[in-house]
């Protein structure tokens, strides 16, 4: 029963809900004067959210006051969606106060919704012909450093580290137990400030590789930033081709 518990518990501090909240939201101007501005919640978790229109927070790291009726939140700006990116327009907040439970009442009343995982992205619509000469992969899959979070019915959540990540599945370092091909999970995905959660089935595993997921479902909203994260991915190995051609003289 503490198990079970347990693993209820997870799953809904995990949580993210796609969800259009208005929000009230104080930010302090150079000269440290309060400043009011209205913004409406892309999606909620438990300590944090994505916002939009929020129009006058102009860096990673300052700290604003988030405020839903009675409820009021200080929050650390974790990311800025980058001009012409999937994110643009969005901003990601994370609660400063690690013991409060940001949306609290929302999350218990609404459902996480996913939606099924489609066919390859473009990466902003992009074309990248070194790369795609190499990765002949239905989806194209990049090397990343990144955690995971293991969830299976009536098991412990299991923690893992993520070895590399494309539209369609990802490969997971080694973990506690080899899983079967076939068995059904749920994945949250943290790649530095930015955090997915995907649902997918085993495809291949070796206790000394690890296990290679397939994504069968995305949760609604995290599109966005799976594509921003393998755009960004393709353009580094793009840049680290191009280098080593100069330095070769190709």
């Amino acid at each position: 029963m503490k198990q079970e518990h347990s693993t209820l518990e997870t799953q809904r501090t995990d949580r993210r809900i796609h969800v259009a909240l208005p929000v009230r939201v104080t930010y302090w101007d150079e000269e440290n004067k309060p400043c009011l501005d209205m913004a409406c919640t892309y999606d909620i978790s438990a300590h944090g959210a994505r916002v939009t229109g929020l129009r006058y927070v102009k860096q990673a790291g300052d700290i604003i006051a988030v405020e839903r009726g009675r409820n009021k939140s200080y929050c650390r700006v974790a990311w800025i969606g980058e001009p012409n990116s999937e994110l643009h327009g969005q901003i990601g907040i994370q609660t400063v106060e690690s013991d409060r439970v940001m949306w609290d009442a929302e999350l218990r009343e609404l459902e996480c919704t996913y939606e099924a995982v489609q066919g390859n992205a473009a990466y902003g619509n992009r074309v990248f012909g070194s790369m795609a000469n190499r990765n002949r992969r239905r989806s194209p899959r990049f090397n990343i450093e990144g955690s995971a979070k293991l969830l299976r019915s009536h098991a412990h959540p299991e923690a893992a580290a993520l070895r590399d990540l494309s539209e369609s599945g990802c490969c997971l370092v080694r973990t506690k137990n080899v899983l079967v091909p076939g068995t059904e999970l749920s994945l949250s995905l943290a790649v530095g400030n930015y955090d997915l959660a995907v649902k997918g089935s085993v495809r291949h595993a070796e206790f000394d590789f690890g296990i290679g997921v397939e994504f069968r479902e995305i949760r609604k909203g995290d599109r966005q930033v799976l594509q921003f994260l393998l755009r960004r991915l393709a353009e580094q190995e793009e840049e680290s081709i191009n280098q080593a051609a100069q330095l070769a003289g190709i």
